[in-house]
């Protein structure tokens, strides 16, 4: 599974020294996606959303995502500057913008 999330990111230039799962329940979340934290070459920090789903992403679901991001860089006690979100469903064309408009990347597998 790790390597089918790496192959896109690295066709895309990430490198990484450290590449973790992070656990949403750490932060008090239940929500049922797969985060990763990492570090790059660059010592950059980078969250990684990965998410497996049927039904499309919402505006609400891009909300829930930024808070859930915020309470991460709380955790860590850190920002994180590169923040990509993996998706594997249809993504609505609002919450789409929205995360670009905080600086995501949306990636569509």
């Amino acid at each position: 599974m790790l390597k089918s999330l790496l192959s896109p990111l690295a066709e895309r230039g990430y490198i990484f020294k450290k590449f973790e799962p992070f656990s949403p329940k750490k932060v008090g979340s239940r929500k049922r996606i797969s985060i990763f934290h990492g570090l790059d070459v660059q010592n950059r920090y980078l969250l990684l959303f990965h998410i497996k789903r049927r039904s499309r992403v919402s505006v609400k679901d891009a909300k829930e995502w930024l808070e859930l991001k915020s309470m991460i860089e709380n955790y860590y006690g850190h920002s994180i500057l590169i923040n990509i979100a993996l998706v594997e469903a249809p993504v609505c064309s609002k919450a789409k913008a929205l995360l670009e408009s905080e600086g995501w990347e949306v990636l569509s597998v």
